[in-house]
């Protein structure tokens, strides 16, 4: 594999979209559990409040994972862009990400349109899938070093 590829392989953007299918992936099997245990665990409320907060924590946490990907790209991998506007900029970009996450999530719970257990579900789907595509990449770059040992 050549640099370039391994470079494209493993930029922001294309690691930001592994992440995003390892997490439709686990909030699936997160929806379909969060069914399960409500229907057990909390047979009095609505049925869909659990689910939901699986949902819109597993969403809530690819578009944040999404937008910290954009500010790598845009603002930190920049060229000619000087250290201390890309430190402004990505200050701003993240004030701003975290503000509209945080009154997504201020809204919903204080609504209760959802449970908090599913909300939370669905963020750790999130970091779940974070840390799986982090463990493959380190799987993939362990390989091409032992297949660039074994040709020298």
């Amino acid at each position: 594999m050549t640099d370039k590829a391994n470079t494209v392989e493993h930029s922001a953007s294309a690691v930001a979209t592994g992440v995003a299918k390892k997490t439709a992936v686990l909030t699936g099997f997160g929806t379909a559990a969060a069914v399960a245990v409500q229907m057990t665990a909390w047979p009095g409320l609505s049925p869909w409040t659990v689910p939901a907060g699986v949902l819109i924590g597993g969403v809530l946490g690819v578009l944040n994972f999404r937008w910290l990907a954009y500010a790598v790209e845009r603002v930190y991998l920049r060229q000619g862009a000087s250290s201390l506007l890309a430190n402004v900029a990505a200050a701003v970009v993240n004030v701003l990400k975290l503000s509209a996450i945080f009154i997504v999530l201020f809204v919903v719970i204080k609504n209760r349109w959802v449970h908090i257990v599913g909300l939370v579900l669905g963020l750790t789907c999130c970091f779940g899938a974070i840390l799986w595509q982090g463990f493959g990449l380190m799987t993939d770059l362990k390989e091409d070093r032992g297949r660039t040992g074994s040709e020298q």
